[in-house]
């Protein structure tokens, strides 16, 4: 195709035949079957060693009667056998995740271990983004904290016992830019009213 048509999966699976046109001209005609991964057998893509289907096992076709236990098992040996063990290791995230949908997770990681996928490619680049998130995160956190301190330090040095409540409140504040904003004004503010009304307003103008 020549252009970007979303409703193109929609069709897909309602029709099981594709067609394109470029004027009066056809440009692409072809039909197919579609395939519902949890009505074909298991041991058909085993046997064929259909790789890239191999995440897709524990949502698949087994024996009657089969526990949630021997499918996972199965699977996972199934995969431990591929000799390249960065391909192993990503085909096994990507198991693990897919089979949480189904299965119960803690039955998942219990079986897909943390050791035995640190080394995919996969799993490191989540690992490096969480960590990323989690720095960001720990800054933004920190710099939240001090700007409370220095707000409260201000109020209870300038008012006293009078703005045990209005720290209270502010001490309540997780947004950033409301603090931010709250600094900007609040050592304009000579009396605890005053106070009030710029950290009452600067909260209640970021939601507005």
């Amino acid at each position: 195709m020549g252009y970007y048509d979303p409703a193109l999966p929609a069709r897909m699976m309602r029709y099981h035949q594709l067609s394109d046109y470029w004027g009066n001209l056809k440009t692409l005609e072809f039909t197919y079957r579609v395939v519902r991964v949890w009505e074909e057998p298991r041991q058909s893509v085993i046997e064929r060693g259909l790789i890239g289907l191999y995440p897709l096992l524990p949502l698949m076709k087994g024996e009657k009667g089969e526990e949630a236990r021997q499918v996972l098992q199965q699977s996972i040996t199934v995969v431990s056998e591929i000799e390249d063990e960065a391909l192993r290791q990503d085909l096994l995230v990507v198991m693990g995740i897919l089979a949480g949908g189904k299965y119960a997770a803690e039955l998942v990681y219990s079986m897909i271990r943390r050791e035995m996928v640190m080394q995919s490619p996969i799993y490191q680049e989540w690992v490096r983004e969480e960590r990323a998130e989690a720095e960001t995160k720990g800054r933004m956190e920190g710099r939240m904290e001090k700007s409370r301190e220095i707000i409260c330090k201000y109020l209870s040095h300038k008012f006293g016992q009078h703005s045990a409540d209005l720290q209270e409140k502010v001490q309540k504040i997780s947004d950033l830019q409301i603090l931010d904003r709250i600094l900007d004004e609040l050592f304009t503010a000579d009396t605890i009213e005053e106070a009030w009304a710029v950290i009452l307003g600067k909260i209640a103008g970021d939601h507005q």
